[in-house]
């Protein structure tokens, strides 16, 4: 559905596939991070078998200032916010589940039932999210604007 506005078109103010796709990307990420806090709550031993409020807060404000900057700014930006939060969170993933030895290495993790095949799974989605976060920011970072000084026929290396 292309509607006409002079040299604009409403496909211009709509979000491009890659920013859509970071935005449910971010989405899907905040709620496995949650939902892996309410996980580790249940396979951890006391004193550490309680969800902190304070962290879902600051789980919840972060994933909502990357989907600000993914909505409203430009792409390059929106990129180098995404590639921050997720290449941040996958650092903290790999060290706190893979690296650290404490109790809620996945390795260390003391079997509890289907308590603690849901809490790795939530560890490997959120891998799988940040991941996928981290591409969908470099693809935005590398995004040409298309208002580019350069023509077309300029783009075009001298060798090919």
């Amino acid at each position: 559905m292309k509607v006409n506005y002079g040299k604009r078109t409403l496909l211009n103010f709509a979000m491009t596939k890659a920013r859509m796709l970071t935005l449910l990307i971010v989405i899907a990420h905040w709620a496995v991070a949650v939902l892996h806090l309410f996980l580790a709550a249940k396979v951890l031993s006391a004193p550490n078998n309680s969800v902190s409020w304070l962290a879902i807060t600051l789980i919840t404000f972060g994933h909502l200032c990357v989907c600000i900057a993914v909505w409203k700014f430009s792409d390059k930006l929106a990129g180098l916010v995404s590639v921050i939060f997720f290449f941040a969170a996958l650092g903290a993933d790999l060290y706190e589940h893979f690296l650290h030895a404490s109790a809620n290495n996945i390795f260390m993790v003391a079997p509890t039932g289907d308590w603690t095949i849901g809490f790795d799974a939530s560890v490997f989605f959120l891998l799988g999210f940040e991941i996928l976060g981290c591409l969908l920011g470099i693809l935005l970072l590398g995004r040409r604007t298309r208002n580019s000084s350069q023509p077309k026929f300029a783009n075009h290396s001298v060798l090919s």
